[in-house]
């Protein structure tokens, strides 16, 4: 049974736009071999709370994919080898079978804020 996972890569920011699109598009390539890949999410440059390596700014991509076995495991050991990865994270999904049902309780708390 393939389990849900989405792991949120930071690539460094310094680094030169085509260098940024090569790991990513290596990365993709390793999800759609060993895992059924759903989507990546490129959520762009951001500025960090505090500094990270002498770093302010990172590139982040959320991968989303299901995959058998430890396949997340496997992920995390590529992605620290990586020199351009500044910071990562890898963990299970869950899917909701019902995600309509949490948006009349979202906008019933905000109805209590104003």
């Amino acid at each position: 049974m393939k389990r849900p996972y989405e792991t949120v890569v930071i690539y460094d920011a310094t680094l030169p736009d085509e260098a940024i699109a090569a790991e990513h598009g290596k990365l993709e390539e390793f999800f759609r071999k060993n895992a059924e890949f759903e989507q990546t999410v490129v959520m762009g440059k951001k500025y960090f709370a505090y500094p990270i390596g002498k770093k302010k700014t990172g590139v982040y991509y959320l991968y989303l994919y299901r995959g058998e076995g430890d396949l997340a495991g496997m992920v995390e050991k590529q992605l620290k080898l990586n020199e351009s990865v500044i910071r990562h994270l890898s963990v299970a999904r869950t899917v909701s079978a019902r995600p309509a049902a949490a948006a009349p309780a979202q906008q019933a708390v905000e109805g209590e804020r104003a």
